[in-house]
Formats: structure tokens, C-alpha cells, sequence
């Protein structure tokens, strides 16, 4: 009897426990470096458990609306298809039936979806090869992907996606495309909008299969069930659609089309950096890329259609790259399936090769994923703090400070309204279309929000000052009453977000304090104006009526005249400093415009005149029509310094 095993039994008993325990062990291994993210997390926020985005919020904001009743809604009772992933948010609005803390159980179930995407991976790869090696290696570079373990850590929809579009692949490499097989792609396309390409590809492969098929073979009943499968497809995504047609008029949801947004038919900075991203989740998966995608041609052209094709397509669909790549996060599996069986292709046709030199390509393949995955659990500390820090402290300000009813121009729309439900404008567009018209208006489109929001009643703004610059330039509309502010830049929008109290120029009424009525050009009529002055200042403010639509960029003149006709001071600019433009306004706008007229030090005494008109510098002065015109210009008011 001899006490140790002979090196080819041990061999063979590491071999069959990984055949058996591998899959669990690689999930026990993901379990213990989401430990250790969550941990890295906590010690940089303070203890305080949170999420790395404010989209996560929005989530929440949903699923909290549509789990009391009130539908797919933002703020009740104002319908929004403003989620592109519905199915996450019904998921969500279960969990909201039992409690409204969604923080902890959406957590939870994303960390459930990473683990299921694994297994999936484990399943797929063993299908593709029939390799338990080559399987169990795909598996473990997907757990070992430090941006799979951020977004696992993110309480959003991407690993939801990701098992999804796992699963459904995996069903149709081993049924085809049936009915049950459509409705998993159904629900990853409720998951995500990308989906729709996933199930496009996959009809596209099956069409493609039935035409190669002999046709004595090809039975008329295999195209009626291709037909039904995209008809269950079809039936799943209708309800959605139709509610966002009612409510936008396009099939898709609002933040769909709000950050596909773009001047450009291909961005390639969205190219370049979607590729960097998947070059630093893993170098060797990619260096191994070619070599997969041969081996795959044959057993599965949608793994390998899926993963080049979307990482392609993704520049048509957005401009930038949002939130570390996380829409294409969910193609990560692919990758390391894909590489996982390019090793095998190379073992397969290199047969001389040693093994040393194979079992070394193996462990720079993990290493390669693994060495990123500390940076990625600082990264997930540092987003959190963020968010902590910026939106979901100022949440907290403005649902103990401003009115529930005061409605607020934001620009992050999630914590803030979750914490503080009311009115908002989302200044992006996310869930206020009305917006888009403006945001294409860049970048001169902080004029025309600034008529929207006074239109809409917007009292107070929480944004970030520095993507609004213009919009809060003059301290006389734009009072900065609370800032915020964080040490670090990696998630946020800026450093600082602060909330002002807005005094618009764009007026619901005026009452002058001195009614003086002219029509300049017949389009615009002065309506009034109120006066103060002191030694070395004149404080005028006019009011405007716009009669019609404005074509014209006009300028306002203001002329302060000596007894002798000369001018002794002047002001000459767009009215409101170029904050709300004649070519802005809108039959029956009334708008306050300020001015502070400088006077000279040494000005004597006497009787001044202080005339207003409105030029534009390619036709002049608009002709001025009512009382006390002068020269195409309204004579205000007779004024003497010593009064």
C-alpha cells in the first residue's frame, strides 16, 4: 500500500473535481471579490453603503411610482417613457410592493445576475466546445473582470442584460429559434434597446441556416415557427412601444434617443474608447480575438457576429461613451467565450507547442483580468463618494429646504427626486422631451432654456454651474443659495453642482413702475420701465412685449442726452446682456431687462434726456412709433442728477 497517489491518478482526480466543482468554485471566487469591492467601497465612503451612479436613482424613482399605481411615471400623474430598460424597473416595482428602501435588494439581485451570467458563460462555452477547461476558463475571466464587478456593485440593469442575452444565445445554440427562445431575447430587449440588434443578428443566422438547408429538407412548418418566434418577439415589445408613441411619438424611450443625440453619423471617439475599454479589461482576450472568432465561425456565428458587431455599431448609436462603457459591458462574456476558444483553436493546430508555454498563455489570461480588479474596486469607491457627496446630499437639501410644489431645473435628475419628489425640468432631456428642440440648439442653447423654464414655472436650478455658464452669468437672475462639492472627478458630472434661485427674465406679468407705451418696428412694444439712480449710476429697467415671433437679433440703445443733444452716457447690447434675445421671444412674451448705466464722475447739473430704441446691425434703428419719438428713439423720461 503506498501512502502517496501516483502523479497520473492525482491528475486525474484534479480533473474530475474540476469537472465537477470548477463552475462553483469560480462562483465562490466572484462571491469573494465582490466582498472585497464592497469592502474597498465602504472604507472610502465612510461606511455609508450607496451606488456608483445617479442613474440607479432613477430606477428607484420608477419603480416606486409604477409599484403605488401611478404607471410609468417620473414625478406622478405626468406619464414618461423615460427608462430604457422597463423590464429592470418592473423587477424593481416587485421589490417595491414590500418596501421602498430599494437600495439593499437592488444590490442584491444585480450581484444574483452577475453570478447567474457566469454560469451561463460556464454553460454556453461547454456547448460551443464540449471542453470543460476551455469552459470553466471563459467563466473565470468573467469573474475576474474588474468592470463586470463594478457593474455588478452598480444596482443596474447590466447584468441583467448580460445573463439575458447569455441565456437566450445558449437556447438557441442548443433549439433554435422557437417561441420560448424569442421571448428570452424579448425580455434582454426590455432589458436594453441593444437587444434589438442581438435579435435581429440571431434572425439574421436562422434565415441564413434555413437557406443553406436542402429544400427537401426545409419543411414550409420551420418558416412558420421562425415566424411565430419574431411575432412572440414582436407581441413582448409592443406594450412598451405603444405607450412611448403615445407619450413622445417614437417607439423607444426618452433617454434612448436624448443620449443618442449627435451631429455625427460615426463617432469614432465612441470607437476608440469603447476599445480601450475592452483592451484594458483584458489584453490577452483580445490579442486571442481572431483565433476564437475562427473556431467559432462554424458552431456559432452569433457569438462572434454579437460581440465585433455591436462594439462596431455602438458609434452609431451614441456619440460618447457613458459611465465606463456600461452599455457594452454586457458583451464582456462574449469576449472571454470567444478568447477562451481562441486558446483552444491554437492548442488544437499548434500541437507542438509545450505545455508549459499553453498553461503560461492560461495564467496571463487571468492575470490579465485579475490585475485590474483592485483599480476597479477604488473606482467603485470613488464613483459612490461622488454620488453620495454631489446628488444625493443635495437631494437631501432640497427636500428639507424648497417647497415640495416648487418646480426645479435639474440636470441630475435621480437621488434629487427620489429624495424630494416634485416638479422638475430635466435640463438633459432624460424624461422632458421638451427639451431636446433646446439641447439641439447648442451652443446657444442656454438662451432658449432660460424662456422654457420661466415658461415652466422653474423657480430654483440644481445643476452644474460650469455645462450652464451662461444661464447663471448675471447675478441679478442667478443667486447661488447652497453649493456642493466633492474632492474627486471620476463619475460626476463636475466638482460642484449648486442650487440657485432663479429670477427670470422672461415675466408670467409685469407692472412698470412707469407705464410708457412705443412700437419698435412693429413687433415689439416697450411697455414701461422702473428708475433708480445714484451718484455714479442710473438703474433703468425697461419691459418688452413681443407681438409676433422675432425674427431679427435686435439691440437695445440707451442714450442719456445733455441740453446741447450730446450723449453723456450709453448702453448699447442684446437685451438682458444677450440672455434672452429678440430672436428668441415669442408672441405675447413680456421680459424684464435691467440695465446699470454708468455716469460720468464730473457730470453738472441739469435736465438730461434718457432716450431707448432697438437697431440691428444690418438694417439700423427700428422705426419707433407712439409718443415723444425722437430719431427712430423713445424719449423715456427728462432726469436731472441732483433730484
Amino acid at each position: 500500500m503506498t501512502l502517496l497517489a501516483k502523479p497520473d491518478n492525482l491528475k486525474i482526480r484534479m480533473q474530475t473535481f474540476l469537472r465537477m466543482w470548477g463552475i462553483w468554485l469560480i462562483l465562490l471566487l466572484a462571491v469573494l471579490l465582490l466582498a472585497y469591492a464592497l469592502t474597498v467601497e465602504l472604507r472610502m465612503t465612510d461606511g455609508v453603503l450607496g451606488v456608483p451612479l445617479d442613474d440607479a436613482w432613477i430606477h428607484y424613482q420608477y419603480a416606486r411610482n409604477l409599484s403605488q399605481g401611478d404607471g410609468f411615471t417620473y414625478v406622478p400623474g405626468v406619464p414618461t417613457a423615460g427608462s430604457t430598460a422597463p423590464l429592470w424597473t418592473l423587477l424593481l416595482a416587485g421589490v417595491g410592493l414590500f418596501t421602498h428602501n430599494f437600495l439593499v435588494p437592488s444590490l442584491a439581485l444585480s450581484v444574483l445576475f452577475f453570478l447567474l451570467t457566469i454560469w451561463l458563460t460556464y454553460r454556453l462555452t461547454l456547448d460551443l466546445t464540449a471542453n470543460w477547461a476551455v469552459a470553466l476558463l471563459a467563466a473565470a475571466g468573467v469573474a475576474l473582470t474588474g468592470r463586470l464587478l463594478w457593474a455588478s456593485l452598480s444596482a443596474m440593469e447590466v447584468t441583467l442584460f448580460a445573463a439575458l442575452s447569455v441565456g437566450a444565445v445558449w437556447a438557441y445554440q442548443r433549439r433554435g429559434l422557437g417561441v420560448a427562445t424569442a421571448a428570452l431575447f424579448a425580455l434582454a430587449s426590455q432589458t436594453r434597446p441593444e437587444g434589438h440588434v442581438l435579435f435581429a443578428l440571431v434572425v439574421l443566422d436562422a434565415v441564413w441556416v434555413l437557406l443553406r438547408t436542402d429544400t427537401a429538407k426545409r419543411p414550409f412548418s420551420t418558416w412558420r415557427l421562425l415566424m411565430a418566434a419574431i411575432a412572440i418577439y414582436g407581441l413582448i415589445q409592443l406594450p412598451y412601444a405603444l405607450f412611448s408613441l403615445s407619450v413622445t411619438g417614437k417607439p423607444l424611450p426618452n433617454t434612448f434617443y436624448a443620449k443618442s443625440r449627435t451631429t455625427t453619423f460615426y463617432s469614432w471617439r465612441t470607437l476608440r474608447e469603447t476599445w480601450g475599454y475592452h483592451w484594458r479589461d483584458n489584453a490577452v482576450s483580445l490579442l486571442l480575438l481572431p483565433f476564437g472568432l475562427a473556431y467559432l465561425w462554424r458552431c456559432s456565428r452569433i457569438v462572434g457576429a454579437w460581440l465585433v458587431g455591436l462594439l462596431l455599431l455602438m458609434p452609431i448609436i451614441v456619440p460618447l461613451v457613458w459611465h465606463h462603457g456600461r452599455y457594452n459591458l454586457p458583451l464582456l462574456p462574449f469576449q472571454m467565450i470567444v478568447a477562451a476558444a481562441g486558446l483552444l483553436w491554437l492548442v488544437t493546430h499548434l500541437p507542438r507547442v509545450p505545455r508549459p508555454l499553453w498553461a503560461l498563455l492560461v495564467g496571463l489570461f487571468l492575470l490579465a483580468g485579475a490585475w485590474h480588479v483592485p483599480a476597479w474596486a477604488r473606482m467603485l469607491g470613488y464613483n459612490t463618494r461622488e454620488i453620495e457627496e454631489i446628488d444625493v446630499e443635495m437631494g437631501n437639501w432640497l427636500a428639507a429646504n424648497i417647497p415640495a410644489q416648487e418646480a426645479i431645473g435639474i440636470d441630475d435628475i435621480g437621488a434629487i427626486v427620489f429624495l424630494g419628489p416634485r416638479p422638475i425640468v430635466d435640463l438633459n432631456g432624460l424624461v422632458s422631451p421638451e427639451m431636446w428642440p433646446v439641447i439641439d440648439l447648442f451652443p446657444e442653447h442656454d438662451t432658449a432654456a432660460m424662456r422654457l423654464l420661466a415658461a415652466n414655472g422653474v423657480r430654483y436650478l440644481a445643476i452644474f454651474p460650469k455645462w450652464h455658464a451662461l444661464l447663471v452669468s448675471d447675478p441679478q437672475i442667478a443667486t447661488p443659495i447652497q453649493r456642493f462639492t466633492t474632492d474627486t472627478h471620476t463619475i460626476i458630472g463636475e466638482q460642484e453642482a449648486v442650487v440657485y434661485e432663479m429670477d427670470w427674465p422672461y415675466r408670467q406679468q409685469i407692472a412698470p413702475e412707469v407705464e410708457r407705451v412705443a412700437t419698435l418696428g412693429e413687433a415689439i412694444r416697450l411697455r414701461g420701465f422702473d428708475q433708480a439712480a445714484s451718484a455714479d449710476v442710473l438703474s433703468l429697467t425697461l419691459y418688452w412685449e413681443s407681438l409676433t415671433a422675432v425674427s431679427a437679433s435686435c439691440k437695445v440703445f440707451i442714450h442719456v442726452m445733455d441740453e446741447a443733444g450730446q450723449i453723456v452716457a450709453q448702453v448699447d447690447r442684446p437685451p438682458v446682456d444677450g440672455l434672452a434675445p429678440t430672436h428668441r421671444w415669442q408672441p405675447g412674451d413680456l421680459v424684464r431687462d435691467p440695465y446699470q448705466i454708468s455716469l460720468p464722475p464730473d457730470l453738472p447739473p441739469g435736465e438730461y434726456e434718457v432716450r431707448v430704441g432697438l437697431y440691428t446691425d444690418e438694417t439700423g434703428r427700428l422705426a419707433a412709433v407712439g409718443d415723444d419719438i425722437v430719431d427712430s428713439a423713445v424719449v423715456l423720461m427728462t432726469w436731472s442728477p441732483d433730484e
